[in-house]
């Protein structure tokens, strides 16, 4: 007899030692059917992840917003750099704080970060920015994050890799090293396409090598992240190429990544490359 949570009885339905006896057949036939079906599906994951040379261990999370921005201006009397050019920040002027959306849309001077991550094999991660982001939809490139108020260079960077790829990544951080002995000054002009926003910002940019292959990370990518992938040096290098020549359109701004893409010390790398 089988009762309930309150103690009644329960009524059942006969069930005959025939009936049992075909359900037993029945579930001996469909399981190996089944576990077939599964083992074919992953195997077909496995596959797709190894083609596109992704992590096996990615998930996305909800993107973190910034609410304000520290905004500066140059001292009067100094031209505004050329874009890329190296800029001392000690001589920029703190006039307060604008939300992300202001920073851009009224091209006041902030400071941010690019990094650049590799993993124990030197393979470089990239990643393709969402369909709904206002800048460069759809386009792919590396790690970049905002310097939030009162916060260190060093501590962007690893902020960058902790909101965008995940917080255990910062526990295989192997080594991360600044790639110019001064911030650069961006001043880039969207145009009309990206809602005339204007980027002035003096960007930190980093190369951030991590102790694990790839293949064995745990990724958690930024909800505005929608895709990834490692490409080798040599594969990375003609990608970036014939997006400059025009030959083929990937990378959001391709002619500043090659530039800083070329100043990170190849010696460190794996020997694979």
């Amino acid at each position: 007899e089988q009762y309930d949570i309150d103690g009644a009885r329960l009524r059942t339905a006969p069930y005959s030692i025939s009936h049992t006896m075909y359900d037993m057949r029945r579930t001996s036939q469909d399981t190996p059917k089944k576990r077939t079906l599964v083992i074919i599906a992953l195997l077909m994951i496995l596959a797709i992840h190894a083609h596109l040379n992704l992590s096996i261990f990615t998930i996305t999370k909800k993107s973190i917003k910034l609410e304000n921005l520290d905004v500066y201006q140059l001292p009067s009397g100094l031209q505004e750099p050329p874009h890329m050019s190296d800029l001392d920040p000690n001589v920029l002027i703190e006039v307060g704080r604008k939300d992300i959306d202001a920073v851009h849309s009224e091209a006041l001077i902030h400071i941010g970060a690019w990094i650049f991550v590799t993993d124990a094999d030197g393979l470089f991660l990239l990643i393709q920015r969402g369909p709904e982001l206002v800048t460069c939809p759809n386009a792919w490139g590396i790690v970049g994050e905002h310097t939030t108020p009162d916060e260190e260079p060093i501590e962007t960077a690893k902020r960058g890799i902790s909101e965008e790829l995940g917080d255990e990544l910062l526990d295989e951080i192997k080594s991360i090293q600044n790639l110019t002995e001064l911030p650069q000054y961006f001043l880039i002009d969207w145009g009309k396409e990206n809602k005339n926003r204007v980027d002035r910002q003096l960007t930190y940019i980093w190369h951030v090598q991590l102790g694990k292959r790839h293949e064995d990370l745990h990724l958690v990518l930024d909800d505005e992240v929608a895709n990834h992938k490692w490409l080798d040096m040599e594969t990375f290098m003609e990608q970036l190429n014939e997006d400059i020549n025009g030959t083929h359109e990937m990378f959001c701004i391709p002619i500043e990544m090659k530039r800083y893409f070329d100043m990170i010390d190849i010696s460190n790398l794996s020997s694979k490359i």
